[in-house]
């Protein structure tokens, strides 16, 4: 946020001590935000609190109310759909900023400009999304946003440049409808059950702290490009879970992420 990136020959130039006061005058650079969005989450918290929010009634399901909720395929696949999905979601606005610097050759700050315009395209493809799923069966969506979102994501990494960045910018847009749709679907028809179904959707959301590892990992290994083809996988699992609801024409979307 500080704007002020050093090179490599920089880096090398200056002694321990110097290098030391960078990276704090850095780490300060980032404080005063990170205190704004605590304090946001803290008031959040407190009128969810003070907040009474209505009871969930689920439907009669007859001998299958009693049947273990760890035996709702379509539950546990929506929980992998959801863990993979989260993970290519912060894989991808992650290290959108290294990505575009070290493909593209764009500037921190002028990159961080580049991650907000994407960002605002997936809140405009959520009111897109929604007005879309009017017409089109939200399995159906899913399916062809997480297919789109897979070539997007082989272009950025096959694509030289700023089209590559470009390309990423796209998967953002088409990455807005996917967290509650697959929740929504995951939890449909559990009935009684829905509380303890919604909470595992709700953990999946781990596969975030889980897939940049393995991405970091692979950068290293290769190329930032190349890591790229961890969340284009990712959505692959995405596709095959829509495509296990096709047969679904209507869901009630969850408001939630």
């Amino acid at each position: 946020m500080s704007g002020n990136t050093l090179s490599a020959a920089e880096e090398a130039s200056m002694s321990r001590g110097q290098l030391n006061a960078y990276l704090n005058a850095e780490a300060a650079s980032v404080q005063v935000p990170f205190l704004l969005i605590g304090g946001v989450v803290l008031l959040v918290a407190l009128l969810l609190y003070f907040t009474r929010l209505p009871d969930i009634v689920g439907e009669d399901r007859g001998a299958e109310a009693n049947r273990p909720l760890l035996r709702e395929k379509n539950l546990l696949l929506g929980v992998v759909a959801q863990f993979f999905y989260i993970g290519a979601q912060v894989c991808v606005s992650s290290f959108f900023i290294r990505f575009a610097q070290q493909v593209a050759n764009i500037g921190e700050k002028s990159a961080a400009r580049y991650l907000s315009a994407a960002l605002l395209g997936f809140m405009i493809g959520r009111f897109i999304g929604t007005f879309l799923m009017r017409y089109i069966p939200a399995p159906r969506l899913l399916a062809v946003y997480s297919l789109l979102n897979f070539f997007l994501v082989l272009l950025a990494v096959i694509l030289p440049g700023k089209f590559s960045v470009y390309a990423l910018m796209g998967v953002e847009f088409f990455m807005s409808i996917m967290f509650p749709t697959i929740f929504s679907l995951s939890i449909r028809g559990l009935g009684g059950k829905t509380k303890e179904g919604s909470s595992l959707v709700i953990m999946a959301i781990v596969g975030g702290a889980v897939f940049p590892v393995l991405m970091g990992r692979v950068s290293d290994m290769s190329t930032i490009q190349t890591a790229y083809l961890v969340p284009a996988f990712c959505f692959l699992v995405v596709f095959y879970f829509a495509l296990k609801n096709a047969r679904v024409k209507h869901v009630q979307l969850a408001t939630a992420h």
